[in-house]
């Protein structure tokens, strides 16, 4: 019951974060309470709402189907991922911006140093 309520949560999660994503006007969304009128708050909406429903709805599957652990760096990473998918997405729907494509490059910059972060320390070996 449990395992089935969790993958509930996450198909829905899934499903708000891919209408929000791939919805062209943000300017009504139905049953979400948010109203995105100018190209930027669209963009912000797009990558950070409907990016990280998705990364999360990820996560939660990861959690109930897998057997390995899966570390905070690469749980930060995912999550980033996702949100800069949604930041391309985002580019095709709004357009490119200065603060778009900033935010953008410290994504990527970000996801590749977790991703490094989390190669290092899983190479060391303890010695104590």
């Amino acid at each position: 019951m449990l395992k089935a309520c969790i993958v509930f949560s996450a198909a829905c999660l899934f499903a708000i974060g891919c209408y929000v994503m791939f919805k062209p006007d943000l300017t009504d969304l139905g049953f979400i309470p948010v109203v995105a009128t100018n190209p930027e708050t669209a963009s912000e909406f797009r990558s950070l709402f409907a990016g990280s429903f998705i990364a999360y709805a990820y996560l939660l599957m990861r959690f109930i189907y897998s057997y390995n652990p899966i570390s905070i760096a690469i749980s930060i990473a995912y999550i980033m991922g996702f949100i800069a998918i949604g930041r391309v997405v985002s580019f095709f729907y709004e357009g490119f911006t200065v603060f778009g494509l900033f935010v953008f490059s410290g994504e990527v910059f970000l996801i590749f140093i977790l991703i490094m972060a989390h190669r290092r320390r899983k190479n060391e070996i303890p010695y104590s």
